[in-house]
């Protein structure tokens, strides 16, 4: 084989190792240490008072009803039950809504008449929970609970108002097997709930 012939095989040779070489370099990378922080949960929780809550029936001037258990609910009435209850909310622009858990409201016995008005009561009345305090705002039943400027969170005490009206109803639609009837508020709860 001649110089001519030989020459040019060795540059085929050694652009076939140039062309597979190149495909073995890395890729330039780098990577330097932030300072970062940690990330810490808020907090969201109801807890009621010591002091037991307060009756009263009427919407416009409501009078305190002393004892409960002997008042004879009607229907047109409007019930109001206050208790101070302490809101934990931690964290900034929380809302959450208030509410009452289900079986709030029960039967006192299986008799037909305290079965008739629980469920009258848990169907078609209106149940409102709201609240009032400072670092509340909003209305029933998204309530934005502010911890303020500078601080993680403040726990708000806050006046629970929970309204239960009896609806007069038309004389096709009575309500007459619920006459009689009791139920038992012993189980009433408020729930606090965050909006997302």
């Amino acid at each position: 084989m001649n110089k001519l012939v030989k020459g040019s095989i060795a540059i085929a040779v050694g652009a076939t190792l140039l062309a597979g070489g190149a495909s073995t370099f890395a890729i330039w990378n780098d990577s330097t240490p932030l300072t970062g922080q940690a990330i810490v949960a808020g907090d969201l929780k109801v807890v009621p008072s010591a002091t037991d809550g307060v009756w009263a029936v009427g919407t416009t001037s409501p009078v305190t009803i002393t004892d409960i258990a002997n008042y004879r609910i009607v229907p047109g009435d409007t019930l109001t039950y206050k208790k101070d209850v302490t809101v934990t909310a931690v964290g900034q622009n929380l809302v959450a809504t208030l509410g009452l858990t289900s079986g709030s409201i029960l039967a006192a016995s299986a008799a037909p008449a305290d079965v008739a008005l629980a469920s009258y009561l848990n169907s078609g009345v209106t149940t409102v929970v709201a609240a009032t305090g400072e670092g509340v705002t909003g209305t029933a039943p998204n309530y934005t609970f502010t911890a303020g400027p500078g601080s993680t969170g403040i726990t708000r005490t806050v006046s629970v108002t929970v309204t239960i009206p009896f609806p007069k109803v038309p004389a096709n639609n009575l309500n007459n097997d619920a006459k009689l009837g009791a139920v038992n508020l012993q189980g009433l709860a408020v729930s606090i709930t965050q909006v997302p």
